[in-house]
């Protein structure tokens, strides 16, 4: 197989998961909820879950069940200071680097985090291009449009040429649905069709695939 172009989520999957700043993200989200739709402090955590479970992220279900502006909602929730937890890992790089495929950043973020995310761990110039939620609308992975509105916006009519790695097992495996090559990255619940899992994104060097892929 001969391939074209290689997508890269962006939060826990670029950086490892469990970073400090995701926690802080989560918390603003609750902030926004509780402020925006009033529901109690004690309710808001299982309330914001079981949005996020039945429309893959957390501003889609605010969105549809209380039609709140998204961009104001993704604006408040990634105002927080990156700079405290997260670093450039220059293993990343190399192996960004190396890659001679387009390389886009595919994040169910808007693009102004994405691009705050990217300059902070050093690797906004790695990339041809983000696409981000807003892009997507009124989808978001793991939604099939979603994924197929993505190949559209970098040039594919179909996944086979395409290479994927994010770490939520669900995106992976809609990924895979769709001809990509859909890799998991890190220790969550592991995607039932993965065509791989890593423990980290660098770990990609270490695949077979990788070495198709180099300049």
């Amino acid at each position: 197989m001969t391939y074209k172009a290689i997508l890269f989520d962006l939060d826990e999957t670029l950086y490892p998961i469990g970073n400090p700043s995701i926690k802080k993200i989560t918390d603003r989200m609750n902030e926004y909820i509780v402020k925006t739709v009033n529901v109690p402090d004690l309710e808001v955590k299982s309330f914001r879950e079981s949005l996020f479970k039945k429309y893959g992220t957390t501003g889609k279900g605010l969105v549809s069940e209380y039609g709140i502006n998204l961009q104001d909602f993704l604006r408040y929730v990634h105002a927080v200071d990156l700079s405290l937890d997260m670093e450039p890992d220059p293993e990343v790089r190399r192996m960004l680097d190396r890659i001679r495929l387009p390389k886009y950043v595919f994040t169910n973020a808007d693009r102004f985090h994405a691009t705050r995310v990217l300059k902070q761990v050093n690797l906004l110039d790695c990339f041809d291009g983000i696409i981000d939620v807003l892009d997507v609308q009124p989808y978001c992975k793991p939604e099939q449009e979603a994924f197929e509105k993505a190949l559209f916006m970098i040039g594919m009519d179909s996944g086979d040429e395409v290479i994927f790695l994010d770490d939520n097992p669900l995106n992976v495996d809609q990924a895979r649905e769709l001809g990509m090559f859909a890799i998991q990255v890190g220790s969550r619940k592991q995607a039932e069709n993965a065509a791989a899992h890593l423990n980290q994104v660098a770990d990609f060097q270490t695949l077979e695939i990788y070495n198709q892929i180099l300049r």
